[in-house]
């Protein structure tokens, strides 16, 4: 599992590239991903993906072990090469912000760079002001369970937005629809959905189509 870490640097990047672009971009990214987690020591893992019905929307997510770490990244040379190679691919980028509430993925490190079947959910929560405790406590203690009981779920991150407690945002990666649907029909994640009913505000699921998913595992 891994050690979650006050200094820890959560990043939802939401992408649009240009029409007829997306191999362009995805061999960028492939490039900069794979590179970064194998030889950069600070970065924790690299997720990209992209929307079923348009792949000019693109995701990225990223964890680093602290701020030096991303900075690393940011100044590496594989990232320079990602950036030039994209100058005229990406149309439209928005970095978002996330304070890490809870992050765990296998022991296994992941390294997935090719098309697959990986059923991925991008989760946005607004929680009640008044039980961001209540709900972060019956979260965390659901989505452990989870992960370590059912080695189907590759990895969850959840976050809120900096500045902004009461919007959460949770990615999660299964290894299949089966493992999905095994998850979201478990007594555990049943009992979450019963508990934090009054609590959640509004709810979106966007399930996203992978591209590249690669993480240190516990390295």
């Amino acid at each position: 599992m891994m050690n979650m870490k006050n200094s820890v640097v959560f990043k939802m990047h939401l992408i649009e590239t240009a029409p007829d672009t997306h191999d362009q971009f995805l061999n960028a990214s492939r490039g900069d991903m794979v590179t970064a987690i194998a030889i950069e020591d600070g970065t924790l893992g690299m997720y990209s993906s992209h929307q079923p019905e348009d792949i000019t929307k693109n995701y990225a997510f990223e964890v680093f072990d602290d701020e030096k770490a991303y900075q690393a990244h940011r100044h590496s040379e594989s990232y320079q090469q990602f950036d030039q190679q994209l100058t005229d691919v990406i149309v439209k980028h928005q970095v978002i912000d996330l304070v890490p509430q809870f992050m765990e993925h296998q022991d296994v490190a992941l390294n997935i760079s090719t098309p697959n079947d990986l059923w991925i959910n991008i989760v946005s929560i607004k929680v009640a002001a008044d039980h961001l405790t209540d709900f972060k406590q019956v979260l965390a203690a659901q989505l452990d369970n989870a992960i370590k009981s059912d080695p189907g779920i590759l990895a969850i991150y959840a976050g809120t937005k900096k500045g902004e407690p009461t919007e959460w945002i949770i990615y999660e990666v299964f290894q299949s629809e089966e493992n999905y649907c095994k998850h979201i029909a478990s007594p555990d994640h049943q009992s979450y959905v019963a508990q934090s009913k009054e609590w959640v505000l509004e709810k979106k699921v966007d399930q996203t189509i992978g591209d590249v998913l690669v993480n240190r595992g516990n390295n």
